[in-house]
């Protein structure tokens, strides 16, 4: 009866606009609600960039490392952001930050190589995929289709080759792989072996535009030509022309 009686005249008093005491009052630790700001602005910021809002997804990634500065996500999804719109100096910092903070991030890695292959940064992504690479985790096999990329770019052909094979022994997206290894055999001059790559990719993906153009082009180099326009008019039919 009691209990009753306290509850009526607690809510009476609410209901009569008294106020609770500093002491009543439910105090959110300022931890806490730095948390839940930088949360919502990052939120907001998805929004932004998921509807190509790019301007405005910024500002609101910096709303929420300002409440939050060892954020992970924003600091990542802020680099995404810059990579869009060509700051790639800006998302190199914004990654490297990243993996500041978690250096095994899932993502952050493979996009901070590709920044450095963007920006020309050759041997720091090379450096940067080998380090990652060196335990042999299967969860970054596509480090090694992008080492292979970064190989290239430097005109490192046979490490390419071999980092595309051992993309393939991984079994990461296959397809692609045997494309990459087909161009850098083309690089190194091995023609027929390029060719047999191609056709291994095109069994995995039959509509894969690019390597029918390639398939095309290495039949040309061999003066097959009955070949090439076969997978040449496939290549155009694929991409509309």
């Amino acid at each position: 009866m009691l209990r009753g009686l306290l509850c009526v005249m607690t809510l009476a008093g609410v209901l009569s606009g008294t106020s609770l005491s500093a002491e009543e009052k439910i105090k959110v630790p300022a931890d806490v609600q730095a948390g839940v700001t930088a949360k919502t602005h990052l939120l907001q910021a998805q929004k932004f960039a998921q509807f190509g809002m790019h301007q405005d997804a910024i500002i609101e990634f910096k709303k929420s490392l300002e409440a939050l500065p060892d954020f992970v996500d924003a600091h990542f999804e802020l680099g995404q952001v810059y990579a869009n719109i060509d700051r790639h100096d800006d998302a190199i910092r914004e990654y490297k930050k990243t993996l500041e903070l978690e250096p095994h991030h899932n993502k952050v890695v493979y996009e901070l190589a590709l920044a450095y292959y963007d920006t020309n940064m050759t041997d720091e992504g090379i450096e940067l995929c080998k380090f990652y690479l060196k335990d042999n985790d299967p969860g970054k096999a596509n480090l090694h289709s992008l080492l292979g990329v970064l190989y290239i770019k430097k005109g490192d052909t046979d490490r390419a080759v071999s980092e595309f094979r051992k993309q393939l022994e991984a079994n990461h997206h296959p397809e692609q792989g045997y494309l990459n290894l087909g161009m850098a055999l083309m690089k190194k001059g091995e023609t027929d072996e390029a060719i047999e790559s191609y056709k291994k990719s095109l069994e995995l993906f039959p509509r894969n535009p690019r390597t029918h153009y390639q398939l095309g082009a290495a039949y040309k180099s061999k003066g097959m030509y009955e070949e090439a326009e076969k997978e040449m008019a496939e290549y155009r039919g694929l991409v509309g022309r």
